[in-house]
């Protein structure tokens, strides 16, 4: 019998034992929870920040740009940032080529999507056809006082000018009078043969100074019939006239049937 006591006191130690462990294990275990969730919070949040530092998901962006001396790269590169700046989705193409062509020494911009977030983007500069001056302007200092004319017959105005021989343009800075004036100077110039036009202001009237200081003054119709009679006029006089007062005359072809001279 006294064996029987024992093993029953044992069997009642192990129920209180177990009773009290399992009251530990709960009270632990909402703990023990919490810090699985801190834990695996933990490392997603240094997985999100290790993807975002890795190279693929980088914005990449290849530049082809056809002439570096008009436009810097690093230039570039600053009027896109806020654009591309924590982007790891689809960059928006059109916005990029949109701020790229307002540049001015910018003629076309075409982007090529190589991935979701590297694109290719090629750059053709303007080509200059003739320097130009705003006849609006008293002062040529101004910023929209000095500007280009592109092979194209665009009027484009960069923040800096640079070194040019080319024709120099005169005229107000509206684009259809732009485009009617390069026109002109290319059928006036193809009319000229060897007579190399220095400069053509495009005002009321038509003026052209040819090389090395010939003015001659078109008026406003009759242009290219006038240009004719004076081109024949001008290699009749060569037969007569000093070269030295020859080529600082000036003449006015807005006459009927003649033209006055100026030497």
């Amino acid at each position: 019998m006294r064996w029987l006591w024992q093993f029953s006191m044992i069997k009642k130690q192990n129920r209180r034992y177990n009773a009290h462990k399992k009251t530990m294990v709960q009270r632990l275990m909402p703990i023990a929870k919490i810090l699985s969730i801190l834990i695996i919070l933990g490392f997603t949040i240094w997985g999100v920040v290790k993807i975002k530092e890795m190279d693929f998901l980088q914005t990449k962006i290849t530049w082809q740009i056809d002439n570096n001396l008009l436009v810097a790269q690093s230039h570039l590169e600053s009027k896109i940032q806020p654009l591309i700046k924590n982007k790891y989705l689809l960059l928006d193409l059109i916005e990029i080529k949109q701020v790229l062509e307002n540049e001015p020494w910018i003629a076309t911009v075409n982007i090529k999507r190589l991935f979701f977030n590297s694109i290719q983007v090629s750059i053709k500069t303007h080509k200059i056809a003739m320097q130009w001056e705003n006849t609006n302007c008293k002062q040529k200092s101004t910023s929209s006082c000095l500007g280009y004319i592109s092979t194209n017959g665009t009027l484009f105005i960069p923040r800096e000018t640079v070194k040019s021989n080319a024709v120099l343009a005169r005229s107000k800075a509206e684009q259809a009078i732009i485009t009617q004036l390069y026109q002109d100077y290319k059928n006036y110039q193809k009319s000229s043969g060897e007579m190399q036009i220095h400069a053509f202001s495009k005002t009321q009237i038509d003026t052209l100074v040819f090389k090395p200081n010939i003015k001659v003054i078109l008026g406003y119709q009759q242009k290219q019939q006038r240009l004719k009679r004076f081109l024949k006029a001008y290699k009749e006089l060569k037969k007569t006239t000093p070269k030295v007062r020859l080529n600082r005359a000036s003449f006015d072809m807005r006459y009927p049937k003649g033209f006055s001279l100026k030497l």
